[in-house]
């Protein structure tokens, strides 16, 4: 079935999305190693290298003990932009709802403090979340902010609502800028029973400072996050323009 002039590997690629652009559908399974090995008459080693490849670049993303599955539209993000997760999902197309993981009141430590520019054991509102996008796991973000500048906002259900939201339309905050930086990680044991991914896959993680003017018209550091995206859901872009 393959020539001897390429890889298997990568003629069992080519193969595989072959199949996903003319029988699959987005979030779709995929034959398993065994019957691909038998198919094709190749080793689980040329199998597991292909799927691997495919993963990632984005054709497929795996979930732990279920299977391999074919990867949806990617959402773009510029890493720019002052924007929210809930915009861009809504912007694809895409149904939005969140896995609310915590909703609390805490007292801030030496970390969150510096990165809030407030006092040590200050109370700041902590929100943990995984974002969807219809049924995928898209990102998986820890946010903190000052609990002065929202009082009693964790009386709100974040598995429904947008934070950006509520900060605007209930606290008439205006949020003016953000500064992020990321970096490439492997995904450990919590983020994958989280995001739904293997152990090991590509992710990638930031950590964020967002500045906002409060009713009273002082700007200050309004949150201090930590977001890790799936690399298979989502794909970040940086938009130039010539003055």
């Amino acid at each position: 079935m393959f020539s001897s002039e390429l890889p298997l590997y990568y003629q069992l690629m080519e193969e595989i999305k072959k199949m996903i652009d003319e029988e699959c559908e987005c979030h779709d399974s995929i034959p398993s190693e065994h019957k691909l090995m038998d198919y094709y008459r190749v080793s689980r080693t040329t199998v597991r290298k292909a799927i691997e490849e495919l993963v990632n670049q984005g054709y497929l993303y795996k979930v732990h003990g279920k299977g391999t599955f074919v990867s949806g539209n990617s959402i773009g993000q510029g890493l720019v932009n002052l924007t929210s997760c809930t915009e861009d999902v809504k912007n694809m197309g895409l149904s939005q709802h969140y896995d609310l993981l915590a909703e609390e009141v805490i007292l801030s430590n030496k970390r969150i403090s510096d990165h809030l520019h407030i006092r040590h054991n200050q109370p700041v509102f902590h929100l943990e979340r995984v974002s969807y996008g219809d049924d995928t796991p898209i990102n998986l973000t820890h946010s903190y902010i000052p609990y002065d500048f929202v009082p009693d906002i964790d009386q709100y259900d974040f598995g429904e609502n947008s934070l950006y939201q509520i900060l605007k339309e209930q606290y008439h905050i205006k949020l003016t800028e953000s500064v992020r930086s990321f970096e490439a990680i492997l995904c450990n044991q919590p983020l994958s029973e989280q995001l739904h991914v293997c152990e090991g896959t590509p992710l990638i993680k930031f950590i964020g400072q967002v500045k906002g003017i409060l009713p009273t018209g002082e700007e200050k550091q309004i949150e201090y996050f930590v977001t890790y995206y799936r690399t298979d859901t989502v794909k970040f872009f940086v938009k130039q323009v010539n003055q």
